[in-house]
């Protein structure tokens, strides 16, 4: 069978379950797999009912043998969305695979984040499914336990990709002992295999040292010539002559492809129809589960309507109305358009998802799409009805039913088109970044080409052609010809008026607007609009049918784009290093005589000394420090209630011991460990927690070690780079920068990461493995010399058993592992059931828990999993054993405490010498030391993430050059110095743009340090918020320079500053007045974001307070024509400054052209000449006359210079340069901001405490 026919035909019965876990996180775990059983159930139910009821049959089956009972009410969740475990979300990954059914199941590591009882308990199902429905199971294990690896029939060792053994797994075992290898009595048979491809972990028989293979190749000669490889050949020989390649033979169908809808290539088991209705119902579902959004951007633009229409409150119905009504309907159809942004970065968010469920052929793409624009139609009602029904009626426009209806037709038709639009542009990108870009300028286009910003008769040819394909053109165009055709506007001004001229007959004046005729005392709605706008009336109905063509157009793009264009694909696990750098290789040949592959962690103890330093030596060993705990509680609250997470628990660790964490998934391990460490953020916690009393300080939390279970890293830096880091910012002031250095060459010596400590880091799924990030997160904790205490949470967690042991900890504890400690802390829901003494040969443990009723421990088991499993479930036929009410009335459980009470009265004496003032502090850098390597991390990784920087400089590149190229050379007339108003206006619109790259990446940077920076102490939160805010500052400084090259220069504004005869410093203010709005852009972006939950949260309300800025800003409504109410909006509003500032110095001090659509013409009286007729009118109201001498038709223009014209928006020149210092003080307004939020919302205040 061909590898095509598999993907095409067989890609739902051949899986493939990947070790990250994608789930819509809003669901829960019940909708979560009746989706997947809906979708994947066999055609033979066709009835829907019939299909329900079998789809729930198979879910409830498959979460009882996994043990999700418990948790099918409950969201999956995800990183930002609170819902199950990790280990339950696992499960819950591989429930979705075995309801779906097929033939093949290929498992990546599927245990890992499980402990070994739910871990066995999957196999069991696997061993289970494969029983029942003859399906192939094949699966990959980081630490098999002997009963998990007897559920196996065939095990495939391999070996630096060579194939060194294949058959029976009951076979394996004997077939590399035969080769005279040894396997331990503590080790497991899935243990000895893994052993043998570690050249330092393998064991050789005696009388067998040098005749057992070594290297690679070796173990595969041996292999090829082995009985065992020929028996396999023959198999597959016979095997293949009873199917040839080739022949294509499916699997049975059971006449189901005879099922008119389905054609036999197709892989999936439901009906397109039927895809769409569950990727629909999915979709109510995800809705009803997240109504929060929804009803804030609801409410929001139902704020932003009724602003809207106060400040456009019952315009008049004369021709002062005239350029309002145009800037509400542009803004409002520019809106309409603009609300479905925020499905494009919806997109992304389940793109990965999406494709996930398309390798398990649950439905095609493009029914999730079709789903997901049906479920956002009465949303999308609302939002429209919402937005566009207070100001329309607030704001007095045309109230006929017949004109509001065509208004909300329109209305909600460009938001479809936007909907279609923003979604085209995601589907067909194959990163977010990438299509930020593009459809920036492509709406920028959209605006400028509506026809209101730039008229049709000022457009240039280049891109005057975009006016045809743009849909927001259109709409605009019809809701004008609604509002304006078929009326008669009173004149609201005429020239001459005022004084002696309202004796004046009609015919001696006109009125002063476009498309008036003389003596006429009211204008024509489409006089109007043709003569400004060359709009018609009977486009109205053409121009919806042309929307409507051009949203079937981008749907049927959209759905074409999510069918075939698949986000980028991961690298793979593939070390990548810099540039100029060179993968390490040991210096020997020979595997054997290589450096020693064992982590060494006895080496660290003297790393970084000089054996002559006795004086810091001696301080070392003081360093040592016993730290306990007893009646340990932890109450968090819940809703209206409180729910302990740890209840009792006590227990010690003593210096040179290690004390091993126990128990299983949800027990309270990490909990457990986050308080110990003083990193819980909440709560109440009650109890003691003792530590030498010389060590109880502030800085008690930097001087423990924690490796979490999360591999956090910045992606961009290398394995080095980040010990370094670590190093240099939280090892003890005492140590030189070259002490430092030094101890991070032996930390990376000892964990065996010299091979890639060049390496960059990477993401999940790119760069390093994850056993080499485990090793990364580790060294990163020993990098900083941790004065007291270490602690791992899981830090073996996807390793295999060989590199657990090498790394002296556990997640699925092997035997030979749990040996190593001394001491074992077994937890069960939050609560002790032992802690002491494990014992030799783990004897005291065993013997505790046979004494109170467990079955006996068998020499062949290993101690850990069989403690694990007697934790876990029922012993003896008894339905629960309560070893926690056991453990409390122990004996065992006495001689701790009494030996608890002798260790707090040595604790609790007073130390023998002073504090240690220089390690006493809460971090052991200095601010300036943190500010200058944080902000040194950041730039170099804005600097390693090519893709960041691209999208920002192209994202500018690209505005300034359709802006400035738009209004190319515009000229000094009315109309021109309007356009080039309107063009400074475009400039402000970047940031919305901006807002979607920098959030982002600061939230990813805040997740860094809020999870594993800033529990370790390694610098401040105020370093956090300024070191972002200073390593933004050199881009915004470039991307200033390309704005002002490519706006500035094409848009003609130089010209401008030449006739005033101030080249120099107009053009040096105008650099520094886009350099200072670029520095407003990332500081009020990162103000507004430090709160914020998430990027798209942040992005809308950004876009909200961002709106209202350009509302105000006196552009749209001059500050004389606002409502008192709002004038203090256009004070405060920072965009007002920068407005004005810019208009007056690149406009200002010019004489206006006026041309023939300036000018307006009329018959002076009988006997007078147009310069006598019109003198006392222009001495008070400016303007120029051009035919003084003239007795008809008076060519009169009502302004003389650009300074009339912006006088009118408030504008002076003289305010510049106050109005640029200003715009600075907003810049640092914002930093003061972001650091008031980050403490207020996200900074962790003192938590509660109690002592018992």
């Amino acid at each position: 069978m061909s590898l095509d026919v598999v993907r095409k035909r067989l890609r739902g019965e051949y899986t493939y379950l990947p070790e990250s876990d994608v789930h819509f996180p809003h669901l829960t775990v019940y909708q979560t797999l009746m989706f997947a059983a809906m979708a994947r159930m066999s055609p033979e139910y066709n009835v829907l009912d019939e299909r329900k009821a079998a789809a729930t049959k198979s879910t409830d089956a498959t979460v009882e043998a996994l043990g999700l009972t418990r948790t099918l009410g409950t969201r999956v969740g995800n990183s930002f969305v609170r819902g199950i475990s990790g280990g339950k979300r696992k499960r819950t990954s591989i429930a979705e695979v075995l309801i779906g059914g097929g033939h093949l199941h290929c498992w990546d590591n599927s245990t890992r984040g499980l402990d070994s009882a739910n871990a066995f308990q999957f196999v069991q199902t696997l061993r289970q499914s494969a029983s029942e429905t003859g399906s192939v199971a094949v699966a990959t294990f980081y630490q098999a336990s002997e009963d998990i690896y007897k559920s196996f029939d065939k095990v495939m060792l391999l070996f630096e990709g060579r194939q060194i053994y294949f058959g029976a797994t009951s076979a394996a075992k004997a077939y590399f002992t035969k080769l005279g290898f040894l396997c331990l009595k503590c080790s497991t048979t899935a243990d000895f295999l893994t052993s043998l491809t570690n050249p330092h972990e393998r064991r050789v028989q005696i009388g067998y040292e040098n005749k057992t293979p070594r290297t690679p190749d070796e173990f595969a000669q041996i292999w090829n010539r082995s009985p065992e490889r020929e028996k396999l050949a023959t198999e597959i020989q016979s095997y293949q002559n009873k199917f040839p390649p080739g022949s294509q033979d499916l699997p049975n169908e059971g006449g189901h492809s005879k099922l008119p809808w389905r054609h036999w290539s197709m892989p999936y088991k439901v009906s397109y129809f039927e895809q769409i209705r569950l990727c629909v119902s999915r979709g109510i579902q995800r809705l009803i589960n997240d109504l929060p959004p929804t009803i804030s951007s609801i409410a929001g633009n139902a704020i932003i309507s009724i602003i809207l229409g106060s400040m456009f409150y019952d315009l008049p119905d004369d021709t002062s109305s005239f350029f309002y009504r145009g800037v509400l309907l542009f803004f409002t159809i520019l809106t309409n358009t603009c609300l479905a942004s925020f499905e494009g970065v919806q997109l992304w968010d389940h793109r990965p998802i999406v494709e996930r469920h398309f390798q398990l052929a649950m439905y095609r793409p493009s029914t999730e799409a079709i789903g997901s624009m049906l479920c956002d139609i009465p949303n999308k009602v609302l939002l429209t009805a919402c937005f566009n029904i207070p100001f329309y009626f607030l704001a007095n426009m045309r109230r006929t039913p017949a004109a509001f209806f065509t208004f909300y037709l329109f209305a909600f038709t460009s938001l479809l088109t936007g909907s279609m639009l923003y979604r085209t542009i995601g589907a067909m990108s194959r990163t977010l970044c990438a299509s930020i870009a593009p459809g920036a300028d492509f709406i920028l286009m959209l605006v400028i080409y509506t026809g209101f910003v730039l008229p049709i008769p000022s457009m240039h040819p280049w891109f005057g052609w975009f006016g045809y394909i743009n849909p927001v053109g259109y709409a605009f165009e019809s809701l004008m010809i609604n509002e304006f055709s078929g009326r008669q506007f009173t004149c609201a001004t005429f020239v001459p008026e005022g004084g002696e001229y309202y004796r004046a007959a009609p015919e001696h004046r006109i009125c002063a607007v476009t498309g008036a005729r003389p003596g006429a005392a009211v204008v024509d709605g489409r006089e109007y609009l043709v003569s400004t706008f060359q709009y018609y009336p009977d486009h109205l109905w053409r121009n919806l049918g042309i929307q409507i063509g051009l949203t079937c157009f981008l749907c049927c793009l959209y759905l074409l784009a999510t069918e075939y264009i698949s986000s980028q694909r991961s690298r793979g696990e593939v070390l990548i290093f810099r540039r100029g750098q060179e993968f390490s290789t040991r210096g020997s040949d020979d595997d054997e005589e290589a450096q020693p592959y064992r982590t060494n962690f006895s080496a660290l103890s003297d790393a970084g000394y000089r054996k002559e330093d006795t004086e810091r030596s001696a301080k070392t060993q003081t360093r040592a420090a016993t730290f306990l705990w007893n009646n340990l509680c932890y109450n968090v609250k819940e809703k209206a209630s409180s729910r302990r997470l740890l209840d009792n628990v006590e227990g010690w660790i003593e210096p040179g011991t290690l004390t091993a964490l126990m128990g299983g998934s949800g027990a309270g391990k990490t909990t457990l460990l986050n308080v110990l460490a003083n990193r819980a953020t909440n709560g109440v916690i009650s109890g003691e927690k003792l530590v030498d009393a010389k060590f109880q300080d502030e800085a008690f939390a930097r001087k423990i070690g924690y490796a979490q279970q999360q591999d956090m890293s910045t992606p961009t830096a290398t394995v080095r780079e980040a010990l370094i880091f670590s190093a240099r910012l939280r090892q003890p002031p005492e140590y030189s920068d070259v002490e430092k250095l030094a101890y991070v060459d032996e930390v990376i010596t000892t964990l065996d990461l010299t091979n890639f400590a060049n390496a960059v880091i990477g993401t999940a799924g790119e760069g390093l493995n994850i056993e080499q990030r485990k090793r990364v997160t580790i060294g990163i904790e020993l990098a900083a010399r941790p004065e007291l205490l270490l602690f791992l949470d899981e830090p073996t967690s996807g390793l295999d058993s060989s590199t657990a042991c090498d790394s002296m900890h556990y997640h699925q504890p092997s035997g030979v592992i749990f040996d190593m400690f001394d001491r074992l802390l077994l937890i069960q829901d939050g609560r002790s059931i032992y802690f002491g003494n494990i014992g030799p040969g783990s004897q005291t443990v065993l013997e505790y828990f046979r004494k109170h009723g467990a079955p006996r421990c068998e020499p062949e088991e290993n101690p850990a999993e069989w403690l694990m499993d007697i934790s876990s479930r029922a012993v003896d036929g008894y339905k629960t054993v309560q070893w926690s009410k056991i453990w409390q009335t122990s004996t065992e459980r006495q001689k701790i405490k009494d030996s608890l009470e002798l260790m707090k009265k040595r604790l609790q004496s007073p130390p023998k010498e002073g504090p240690q003032t220089k390690t006493s502090g809460k971090y052991a850098s200095s601010y300036l030391k943190q500010l200058y390597h944080v902000t040194k991390r950041n730039f170099e990784q804005d600097w390693r993430t090519p893709s960041y920087l691209y999208s920002k400089l192209f994202l500018t590149l690209g505005a300034g050059l359709v802006n400035g190229f738009s209004f190319y050379m515009s000229a000094n007339s009315m109309q021109g110095v309007q356009n080039q108003v309107f063009s400074v206006f475009l400039v402000f619109t970047l940031h919305s743009s901006l807002v979607q790259l920098i959030m982002p990446r600061f939230l990813e940077n805040r997740t860094l340090y809020e999870l594993s920076e800033r529990p370790s102490r390694t610098y401040s939160w105020a370093v956090f918020v300024m070191s972002n805010i200073i390593s933004e500052l050199p881009w915004q400084t470039l991307l200033a320079v390309i704005q002002f090259t490519t706006w500035y220069y094409p848009l003609g504004m130089y010209r401008n500053a030449l006739a005033a005869h101030h080249l120099n410093e107009r053009g040096g203010l105008m650099f520094l007045l886009i350099w200072s709005y670029m520095l407003f852009s990332s500081t009020f972006s990162q103000m507004v974001v430090t709160i914020m939950p998430d990027a798209a949260t942040g992005i809308n309300i950004s876009a909200l307070l961002y709106s209202l800025s350009l509302i105000f800003c006196g552009v749209l409504v001059s500050p004389n024509s606002l409502p008192r109410f709002w004038i203090f909006m256009y004070r405060i509003t920072p965009i007002t400054y920068f407005i004005n500032a810019l208009v007056s110095t690149g406009i200002s001090g010019v004489e206006i052209t006026c041309t023939a659509q300036d000018v307006l013409q009329f018959d002076p009286p009988g006997g007078q000449n147009c310069g006598h007729y019109l003198t006392d009118y222009i001495n008070e109201m400016g303007g120029k006359l051009f035919n003084p001498d003239a007795t008809e038709e008076c060519q009169y223009c009502p302004v003389s210079t650009t300074d009339n014209l912006i006088a009118r928006l408030g504008i002076d020149y003289r305010d510049r340069w106050k109005n640029f210092g200003i715009t600075l003080i907003y810049s640092a307004v914002n930093v003061a901001g972001a650091l008031l939020l980050y403490w207020c919302f996200r900074v962790p205040k003192r938590i509660h405490r109690e002592k018992i």
